[in-house]
């Protein structure tokens, strides 16, 4: 991708790698999430590792085999660049487990090109095949969901009854890095509170909110 940006996937956020870094930290190995892209101002790619989460950026970097503690043999930049190494498996580490092991591995990825980057498609589309739909019976029963959500950006994270058995605790998040705008609307028309990880009322709020890019939000109905 001439010109391309990478961007890593995060645990809610995204980095550049360099750009995003304080000085000290590694820059030898990296690791992602769900996903990784390159794009430029009007195409990109957005791979997806589901097997092999350690990365190396620009260069194979990542053989420093030992204890290394003279800094000098770090790397100390991470140059702009669109190539992306895959580190399948990593034996580095002199700890409390074998460093090898039989058998056949398997290592999955996924290959997306696309227009524009879109961090809100990079996630739905890595969280697709990371949490696929489980599908079971019915018994002819129609579902309905508890609860609908109308946004551009801000994706369900988390749903789950609250612990006192009384309604739902729904998390939401914004990948993208700009505020968006969105709606909930419960089935069964009931209110909407704001809560957090104690799932308590922390007062009622209404069905058009506001989320800031790259945040987390929790609410209860």
């Amino acid at each position: 991708v001439n010109g391309g940006t990478m961007r890593l996937d995060l645990p809610l956020g995204q980095m550049i790698p360099e750009v995003d870094q304080m000085p000290s930290a590694c820059k030898n190995w990296f690791t992602v999430g769900r996903w990784a892209d390159v794009s430029n101002e009007s195409v990109g790619i957005t791979w997806v590792t589901l097997d092999a989460p350690l990365v190396e950026v620009g260069e194979i970097s990542a053989n420093l085999v030992g204890s290394q503690n003279n800094p000098d043999v770090w790397r100390k930049k991470v140059e702009p660049t669109q190539t992306l190494y895959s580190w399948a498996m990593n034996n580095h580490w002199g700890t409390n487990y074998r460093q090898h092991q039989e058998g056949p591995v398997v290592f999955r990825y996924v290959l997306r090109p696309h227009g524009v980057f879109n961090s809100t498609e990079a996630s739905h589309f890595a969280t697709g095949f990371t949490q696929p739909l489980v599908i079971r019976p019915n018994n002819g029963v129609p579902y309905k969901s508890p609860f609908v959500l109308e946004s551009k950006a801000v994706t369900v994270i988390a749903l789950k009854p609250a612990d006192d058995g009384d309604g739902f605790i729904l998390t939401l998040y914004n990948p993208s890095k700009t505020t968006d705008t969105f709606t909930i609307r419960p089935e069964s028309g009931s209110k909407i509170w704001m809560s957090n990880t104690g799932e308590n009322k922390l007062g009622e709020i209404p069905n058009t909110l506001e989320l800031a890019g790259e945040e987390v939000m929790t609410v209860r109905f």
